[in-house]
């Protein structure tokens, strides 16, 4: 019995799910300096000639640039799949900068807090993963949400404890976004409506318009 429970409750998230994802939407490839992959930004930040924290500028500013839409809806893709396929939310997109950066020589370390204070939109309080980059015992914050960001002058402040990010982090993070995803996007096709904004929209843009 309790089986054949697991089993329908398996089956009706399945259901629920499915069309989620089939129905996601399709990538807008940006190829900014004829950057498609992790590997081609490495070797464009390499060719600039910068070093330091002009580099990790450079490498930041890349990045952004790399993304067309800000989206929580495409949760299971990698941070590679996301970053080639130009789309993603914070876990995504500045995991793919860690990699860049950490390919460039820079001590990495990828942080997480639950709950962090935009700095154009204070009300909006939200889960948030960025970097701590280190150069000769200066640690920085580091994040690609914003072309304006650069090393230690980012645009929101930690609410709650930063902790480091691993890779259970990142599932646990993941998994808890998915069902929110995914109700969020169904009361949008039952009531008619765009996908809320916290969800999907042009990357670089606030939540509100």
């Amino acid at each position: 019995m309790r089986l054949k429970r697991v089993g329908l409750v398996a089956a009706a998230l399945a259901a629920a799910v499915a069309p989620v994802v089939a129905a996601a939407p399709k990538p807008d490839r940006l190829t900014p300096d004829g950057i498609e992959t992790i590997e081609d930004a490495v070797a464009h930040c390499r060719a600039t000639g910068t070093r330091g924290w002009d580099l990790v500028d450079e490498a930041t500013h890349l990045v952004f640039r790399k993304y067309s839409y800000y989206s929580a809806y495409h949760w299971w893709e990698t941070p590679r799949q996301a970053f080639e396929r130009s789309r993603g939310q914070s876990n995504q997109y500045n995991t793919a900068l860690a990699r860049v950066l950490r390919a460039l020589g820079f001590t990495v370390r990828t942080v997480h807090a639950a709950r962090v204070r935009l700095d154009r939109a204070p009300w909006w309080h939200v889960g948030h993963t960025w970097l701590h980059v280190t150069i000769d015992g200066d640690t920085r914050d580091v994040c690609a949400s914003k072309i304006e960001n650069t090393a230690g002058d980012v645009e929101f402040t930690p609410m709650t404890p930063v902790r480091p990010f691993r890779g259970l982090t990142y599932v646990d993070t993941t998994l808890g976004l998915a069902p929110i995803a995914v109700a969020a996007t169904w009361r949008s096709w039952l009531e008619r409506k765009p996908l809320p904004r916290w969800l999907y929209r042009r990357f670089g843009e606030g939540v509100t318009e």
